[in-house]
């Protein structure tokens, strides 16, 4: 656990942000002292981030979590935090000191992915998203892919984008050397496809699909069965279904 000068030496935002993040942990294993219940209260006053009113109703809850250890207020206190710093819960989250998504608890295998093409920012953070669930070790981006430092695409990815190795390529010299699978109409079901331990797998963008020059370097297809009307369904659910897969083959392999 941090110390109360250590918290005082971290910036504004992750500052008030880890009092939110220390009382949620301690509403699920209690462990705080008054003591210290006393300095986070302090910090709160002492935050440059939010104004006096909402400075005294956080210093109230916690006072009142002090006084009762009552789990659901300490949750109170969190997500007002969450609320003030205009971020929303994500609980289930690994995180450092610092505040940041802890790249530590992450496991990795030599799966690749390349993205040819994919415009939207959008699509792009929610692949980084899953890509950072599932073992993904690198993410290329093929240039015309949309704009990783978009708004749309930090708030969608949720950190990850900051999690994943990733870089932008102009040619196709990174899909040499290794084992080249695309998802694409035509392939392999997914349930019979045999994912490769170390390989990359090749997303098309949203209009036009892998481009035939990089189509010409896959050694398979592997494809996702539908049973509905729609023709197709998004290239970051996809990728989500996809990715899964295909880290559950590589543990049971």
């Amino acid at each position: 656990m941090l110390t109360l000068k250590k918290i005082g030496t971290l910036k504004p935002r992750v500052r008030l942000r880890k009092v939110g993040s220390l009382l949620y942990q301690e509403s699920r294993v209690p462990c705080l002292d008054d003591g210290y219940i006393d300095g986070l209260a302090q910090v709160v006053r002492e935050s440059p981030v939010v104004g006096d009113g909402d400075k005294a109703c956080l210093v109230r809850m916690i006072s009142r979590y002090k006084a009762t250890r009552d789990p659901l207020v300490a949750k109170d206190v969190y997500y007002l935090v969450l609320r003030l710093l205009g971020e929303e819960p994500a609980d289930w989250d690994a995180v450092a000191e610092d505040g940041r998504l802890d790249a530590s608890s992450r496991i990795v295998r030599p799966h690749s992915l390349f993205l040819d093409r994919v415009r939207s920012p959008y699509n792009i953070g929610a692949v980084f998203r899953s890509a950072e669930s599932f073992c993904v070790d690198h993410v290329y981006l093929r240039q015309g892919c949309g704009d990783l430092a978009s708004p749309r695409c930090m708030r969608t990815s949720r950190g990850t984008v900051d999690l994943v190795p990733h870089s932008v390529v102009d040619d196709l010299s990174v899909l040499e050397g290794r084992t080249v699978f695309a998802l694409e109409l035509g392939g392999v079901p997914i349930g019979d496809f045999d994912f490769p331990d170390d390989g990359i797998c090749v997303l098309g963008g949203e209009e036009d699909g892998v481009s035939p020059d990089v189509l010409a370097l896959c050694s398979s297809r592997v494809s996702i069965e539908q049973f509905g009307a729609k023709g197709s369904i998004n290239v970051s659910v996809a990728a989500g279904i996809l990715l899964h897969a295909w880290a559950v083959h590589s543990s049971e392999s």
